[in-house]
């Protein structure tokens, strides 16, 4: 899931520059890509795209995500940590974090980790053409690409 996300991001400046369904389909299996993977992705993409769009500014901050027993007992602890971590850092909003813990619940359980997070927050911050600082996005982006490494 990692690589065609991947694959995504780098070929597309944004959401807006995508092909239909369809047709990134197409691009995705000329590009190597398996049935499963797109599939996983398309729907992933179409969730971005039903999102409602949210006014965040008046609750900004204030709000408290309140996990029910399912999502403790799917979600390893590092994953929450580094999702309260970017929604207090203001990297994402509320449905970006929504968005997220979704994505991850409907991962097999095994590939539920902060790398997999970072993956997801990533598409979600494209996908909504989001700004975040500097550091933050270097440290989303290793998981994509691994450790930076200085030249």
């Amino acid at each position: 899931m990692a690589d065609v996300i991947a694959f995504l991001i780098e070929h597309f400046r944004d959401f807006d520059a995508c092909p239909p369904s369809s047709d990134l389909g197409v691009l995705l299996e000329e590009a190597g890509f398996g049935d499963v993977e797109i599939g996983n992705l398309l729907m992933l993409l179409e969730a971005l795209e039903s999102q409602p769009k949210m006014n965040m500014s008046c609750n900004a901050g204030k709000a408290m995500r309140v996990y029910c027993q399912e999502e403790l007992e799917a979600l390893p602890q590092e994953v929450l940590g580094l999702l309260h971590y970017l929604e207090q850092e203001k990297a994402i909003d509320a449905r970006q974090h929504e968005f997220v813990i979704n994505a991850l619940l409907f991962m097999p359980q095994e590939e539920v980790t902060v790398d997999m997070a970072k993956i997801f927050a990533l598409l979600a911050l494209w996908a909504h053409q989001s700004e975040l600082p500097v550091l933050i996005g270097d440290d989303l982006m290793v998981a994509l690409h691994g450790a930076a490494t200085m030249h």
